[in-house]
């Protein structure tokens, strides 16, 4: 450690970055109330698919995700060791563009990730599927009970679907 404190003081790191170099996952699940969720987003009628969802709580921005698979089923996730989602009203957004660090992937490919700057042209950058009625200006909500298990959504391109149906 002080081998490592006198090799950033030399190359003029501050030694805060250190403290920050050790953190591990701190959370005391015993104490999170989590209720597993899945189900199955559709669009138009057809699965969608690679899409990440995600479960906020509006009163504090915390929110639980997942990625969809090919039939567009998911789980949501507390945290990259954690499946789950505290109960309570979740506003739900939807994209197909989103990533997510920790974020478990299909197949095995790494998810998560941000591409590293200029890696993608623009010409390769995938394009949303989801209408942001349903992404960032998300008129979907839900309200997870204890009993909440399945929430799946019916998404019309139209922005009429307005819930997810349990």
């Amino acid at each position: 450690m002080k081998f490592m404190q006198r090799n950033m003081k030399r190359m003029g790191i501050p030694a805060i970055l250190l403290a920050g170099c050790s953190a591990t996952n701190s959370i005391d699940y015993g104490k999170v109330s989590l209720v597993d969720v899945s189900g199955t987003v559709t669009l138009d009628g057809q699965p969608l698919a690679a899409a990440v969802i995600t479960f906020e709580d509006p009163s504090t921005g915390n929110f639980s995700f997942a990625r969809t698979d090919a039939s567009g089923q998911y789980t949501l996730q507390f945290d990259s060791e954690k499946d789950g989602v505290t109960p309570g009203r979740k506003v739900v957004r939807l994209s197909t563009t989103r990533s997510i660090l920790g974020l478990r992937g299909e197949e095995g490919e790494e998810t998560g990730e941000s591409p590293s700057e200029g890696s993608a042209k623009p010409a390769e950058r995938k394009q949303e599927l989801v209408p942001d009625c349903y992404n960032t200006t998300s008129k979907l909500n839900v309200e997870i009970t204890t009993e909440s298990g399945t929430v799946d959504f019916d998404l019309k391109s139209d922005c009429s679907t307005t819930s997810g149906k349990q």
